[in-house]
Parts: structure tokens; sequence; C-alpha cells
């Protein structure tokens, strides 16, 4: 099973949004997919319209009150099911990190999923570098990292790979960085097509997925209804295409590693 653990160091950049409608194209993939949340916030699933702990998931499996098995949500698509955060409370959560980071909870978890049969597991991690995203890409297979088209963003760029490469090199050594997803790009303002222009340029080809996801307001929509942006209409609205694409995107990138061993170990150059 491979396991994407979704991460950026900066806050607002469309994670939740990402990991959700990207679970969704992978389904529709044929690829069994397990979407799940690191985050205490539980932004995922307020995404799908949970009321705020309104179901068990990892917190209880966590304690013990639950098995992994009874807290999965399965969903229309019998290629996607989901794994929240559960119920934790907001005074509760340096309690649900530090059950989450200690040794041994995270592959718990992730060998319980492997006996569902899933494919690929998304991992939506909190905001930053901190210890639940760094425990979840220390026991993941591949790093996806979305970055907001804004020249702000470019400060995280160099943070997220020093990351990946200090993990690779300590504990991790099959992690693998599928690159950076632009997204809340708006292409009218000169800003955001300065951001994209400059990673097109600094880094090697490929480093930066060809799917680029816009701003705009029907993410917002989406939110609010609970549903991903491909079920908001009977027949599904062209903005949908560009998870489809990233999902491709994915799945060649998964393949192709998985088929060729790598020539190249270098670190990716930092952006200064």
């Amino acid at each position: 099973m491979h396991v994407v653990s979704i991460s950026s160091q900066k806050g607002g950049v469309g994670k939740t949004t990402i990991a959700l409608n990207l679970g969704l194209a992978l389904a529709r993939a044929g690829t069994r997919t397990l979407l799940t949340e690191f985050d205490a916030q539980g932004s995922l699933g307020l995404s799908l319209g949970l009321a705020d702990r309104a179901r068990a998931g990892i917190a209880e499996v966590l304690t013990g009150a639950e098995t992994v098995q009874k807290t999965l949500q399965r969903t229309r698509d019998p290629n996607l099911a989901v794994l929240s955060v559960g119920r934790v409370d907001p005074t509760t959560v340096a309690g649900f990190e530090d059950a989450l980071t200690r040794q041994g909870a995270i592959q718990q978890i992730l060998e319980a999923v492997k006996n569902e049969g899933y494919d690929l597991m998304l991992i939506d991690c909190p905001a930053g570098l901190g210890k639940v995203t760094t425990r979840a890409i220390e026991n993941a297979t591949h790093v996806l990292s979305p970055l907001q088209a804004e020249p702000l963003a470019l400060r995280s760029v160099g943070q997220i790979l020093a990351l990946v490469d200090r993990i690779r090199a300590t504990k991790n050594p099959k992690v693998e960085f599928l690159g950076f997803v632009l997204s809340m790009f708006d292409r009218k303002v000169p800003a955001s097509l300065d951001v994209a222009e400059t990673l097109w340029s600094k880094f090697p080809p490929g480093v930066v997925l060809d799917a680029i996801i816009p701003r705009d307001e029907a993410f917002l929509e989406a939110s609010l209804r609970g549903a991903p942006i491909s079920l908001m209409q009977k027949k599904p609205p062209p903005l949908s295409r560009r998870f489809d694409q990233l999902a491709n995107d994915i799945l060649d990138r998964i393949n192709t590693t998985e088929k060729a061993p790598a020539e190249d170990d270098t670190p990716i150059p930092l952006l200064v």
C-alpha cells in the first residue's frame, strides 16, 4: 500500500481541499483509496459536512476504545473510504498529538489499514512541519506538497524539501517526494504568475506537477455543502478535471518509482 503524506510548511494552502478532491479522483480512476487526517482540527470531516466530534476516528483508535475497522466510513464510491480524526476536544489537542506521535502508533494504524486491502492512503497533515507532520512523513512512501501561488509561499519550499531529505537520510530512506502542487493560482494576478515561473525555472523538470489548482469560489461552496467539487452537479464541472489530471500524474509517478530504481539520490536544490 502506498502512503502519501500531504504536507506543507505553510497553512491555508488548500491541503484539505486537495486531499478530498484528489481522493475521489483516485478512487474514480480505480484505485482503492483511504482518505485520512492527522490534523486535530478535523478539517477533513468538516469539509465532508460531518458535525464536530460527531463520529469516532483516529482519536478513539489511539485510546483503544475503537478499532480502525469500526471507524472507517464508507462512501458512495466503493473505492473510497474515510478515516476521520475523531472526537478531539480543543483542550486535548496536545494529548492527541502526543498519542499519535508516540513510537509505533502510526505504524499500528497503517498495519490495520493494509489488512483492509487499500491501494493508497492519503494523509491530510496539519499545517507546519511539527512532530505530527514529521512522523507522518517518516511512515509514508511518498510526500505531496501543496504550494500556494504567492510570493511568501516560496519561503516554505526549502523547508519541506530539507525535512524530506533529513527523514530520508535518518529514518525512511524509501520515502519519495512526488512534487509540489500549485494551488490557489490566479493567472490574472502578476504575483501568482511570477511564483509559478520562478518554480518552473529554478527547479528541475517534474518537481512542480503539471496539474494546477486555481483559486475559485466553487471550492468554498463545495466545502459549505460538504462535498468534493466533482459532486456539486450531476455533470462534473470542468474544474474537477484538474484533480483527474493530478491523480493521473501521481499514479504515473508512483508506478515509475516502483519499476525503476532511483539513479540520482542527491537532494533537490533549494530555492534561494
